[in-house]
């Protein structure tokens, strides 16, 4: 009796030390991201000087929150994913009504070689944005955000991602349409490179994007980056694509943002124009925790309408920890000849922001606190 009591303990303690072997090897985060505003905008709509004062959501940053997980396989070898969820903080309503994971839902193996990722998951373009503007492609001050229209995700998406190598990371990306007997339609191809290379940070990124037919097809390409002058950063930011924002010159991206119904699509069936969005912006450290910036950006149309704008903004960013920043923003946009462009921040939600009127000019002002956990 006493024999078996022993071999009984000594087979619990050796599952107790395998379970707590294979839990040391694994990893779990729990993150997320609560962005509210106060936010004010001033602009002619219907032929009337119209104002619109809220309390908006995602302002500086989209609000979400996201699981983050890794497996150690042995021998260089990890299991890895991530499950991502966008809703807006004042009501508690998701981001995207048409699936709940909307910013990411991938899985991946990564190795000694490279990773690879499986399932929805952000483009090259939209990740890596934020590092070419001081508005970090957000808030209503980015001109860079709001003439562009860069796809920011994209679903049954396969990619790989190389290891850094003189700190150069390349990515490349194949969506699968799901087109009976095509690998064309409906399919969104994707490569980028990025590199920082002492105090210069670089980045060059490209989309192929085609419709269920493959007929129609929106191309975009971004290029840009940031020098650390070592009390601040200056930016400059291009993107080229024959799709755009402004509801006047025609737009073959019809799903923009990425959160798009599925059955549709992510692009439509009318062909668009070629624009350039040009941005130029700088930011500057008083302290560890206060930075204030400023930009200019600009979008040229090539199409015969020439519905061309311009953009003046300026932020104060004030960090009260690691986690939680306060930020203020103040934006001036001219649209010319019948362009409808409009400050549109982070992800805001719609009804939170103004439609100018053709060739109108609008003022927005933003103040608003981020967390980060």
């Amino acid at each position: 009796m006493h024999i078996r009591k022993i071999v009984i303990l000594t087979m619990l303690t050796v599952e107790v030390i395998g379970s707590n072997a294979v839990y040391a090897q694994s990893s779990l985060t729990l993150y997320g991201i609560l962005d509210v505003f106060a936010g004010y905008q001033s602009a002619k709509v219907g032929g009337k000087n119209t104002s619109l004062s809220v309390l908006g959501n995602n302002g500086e940053l989209t609000s979400r929150w996201g699981l983050r997980g890794s497996e150690d396989l042995g021998g260089g070898y990890r299991t890895t994913f991530v499950l991502e969820n966008g809703f807006d903080p004042g009501t508690g309503k998701q981001q995207n009504p048409y699936r709940f994971f909307d910013r990411q839902a991938w899985v991946g193996i990564a190795a000694p070689y490279g990773e690879f990722r499986f399932g929805r998951q952000n483009t090259p373009m939209f990740a890596w944005s934020g590092n070419m503007d001081a508005f970090s492609a957000a808030t209503y001050g980015s001109g860079y955000n709001n003439f562009s229209n860069w796809l920011a995700r994209v679903d049954n998406d396969i990619s790989y991602l190389s290891p850094k190598i003189a700190n150069t990371q390349l990515e490349v990306h194949y969506s699968v349409g799901g087109q009976p007997g095509t690998l064309a339609g409906n399919a969104v191809y994707q490569a980028g490179v990025q590199t920082t290379q002492g105090p210069v940070y670089l980045a060059l990124a490209y989309l192929n994007a085609a419709n269920a037919t493959n007929t129609v097809r929106v191309q975009e390409i971004m290029a840009g980056g940031n020098y650390d002058y070592g009390r601040g950063k200056l930016y400059l930011g291009y993107f080229r694509a024959n799709d755009v924002i402004s509801a006047t010159t025609g737009n073959a991206l019809s799903n923009p943002a990425g959160k798009y119904d599925p059955s549709v699509g992510p692009v439509g069936n009318v062909p668009g124009e070629w624009h350039s969005t040009y941005s130029v912006s700088a930011d500057f450290r008083f302290s560890p925790f206060l930075s204030v910036g400023a930009g200019y950006a600009w979008i040229k149309d090539d199409s015969s309408l020439g519905n061309g704008a311009r953009e003046y903004s300026a932020i104060v960013n004030y960090d009260l920890s690691k986690s939680t920043r306060l930020y203020g923003v103040v934006s001036r946009l001219n649209n010319e000849n019948s362009a409808q462009y409009k400050m549109t921040g982070a992800s805001i939600t719609t009804g939170s922001f103004l439609t100018p009127d053709a060739g109108q000019s609008e003022t927005g002002v933003q103040i608003g606190i981020r967390h980060l956990f």
